[in-house]
C-alpha cells in the first residue's frame, strides 16, 4: 500500500501517512497481511435447513 494524498487512515482518525501499519499481520509483525484469517476467532457455527423453495408466490401458505 502506498501513501495516497487525501486518503483516510483505516486504523486512526487521520490522513494516511503511508506507515503501512494497516498491512501488517496481527500474528507476525514481520509479515505483510495476506488475509489468511488465522487471527479471526470463530467459535460458533450456524446453519439452517431448507425444506422447500417457493418459486411461485401463490404456492406459499403459512401454517
Amino acid at each position: 500500500m502506498e501513501k495516497k494524498l487525501g486518503q483516510e487512515c483505516v486504523l486512526y482518525d487521520r490522513e494516511c501517512t503511508g506507515c503501512l501499519e494497516c498491512e501488517t499481520c496481527d500474528l507476525d509483525p514481520n509479515k505483510v497481511c495476506d488475509n489468511c484469517g488465522k487471527c479471526i476467532e470463530f467459535h460458533d457455527v450456524a446453519s439452517i435447513k431448507i425444506d422447500k423453495i417457493y418459486t411461485d408466490p401463490d404456492e406459499y401458505k403459512e401454517d
